[in-house]
C-alpha cells in the first residue's frame, strides 16, 4: 500500500471518529457503555457531563491526528513510513489503554469497537511504513 493511501485512510478516519465523539458526546457514551437508567441525581448528571467534555478532549486529539496524517500524505516515502509507524506504535499504546481500563476496574467491560477499529488502523500503519 503507498503510503499517501494510508495516511489518507488513517488521516480520515480518525478525524471521522473525533467529530463523531465531539457532535454528540452523551449519546456516544450511551452507546458504548448503556444508557443510565431513570432520574439522575444532580452528581450523575455533572459526572455525565464531565465524561462528555472528556470524551470531546479525546476526539479532538482524534482530529488533531488526522489532521498531521492528511497533511504529511506527500512526505518523502522514508518519512511518511517513520510517520505511519509512528501513528502505529501510537495505536497500540491507545489499545492498552482502553483494555487496561477493564484490568484496572474503571469499567465493567472491555469496549470492543475502538479496538477494532484501532487495530485495523494499526494493520495499516504498520503494512505501508515496513513495506
Amino acid at each position: 500500500m503507498e503510503e499517501s493511501l494510508a495516511l489518507i485512510i488513517v488521516g480520515g478516519v480518525c478525524s471521522l471518529l473525533g467529530l463523531v465523539m465531539n457532535i454528540n458526546p452523551i449519546k456516544f457514551d450511551e452507546d458504548l457503555y448503556g444508557r443510565l437508567e431513570g432520574e439522575l441525581s444532580d452528581r450523575e448528571t455533572i459526572l455525565r457531563n464531565f465524561g462528555a467534555q472528556l470524551r470531546c478532549a479525546c476526539g479532538a486529539l482524534l482530529i488533531a491526528i488526522g489532521i498531521i496524517a492528511i497533511l504529511n500524505r506527500d512526505l518523502p516515502t522514508s518519512e511518511a513510513e517513520n510517520l505511519l509507524v509512528s501513528l502505529g506504535v501510537g495505536f497500540i499504546i491507545l489499545m492498552g489503554v482502553i483494555a487496561g481500563g477493564y484490568y484496572r476496574k474503571f469499567v465493567d467491560l472491555i469496549i470492543v469497537p475502538p479496538l477494532v477499529i484501532f487495530s485495523v488502523l494499526t494493520a495499516i500503519c504498520f503494512y505501508a511504513g515496513f513495506m
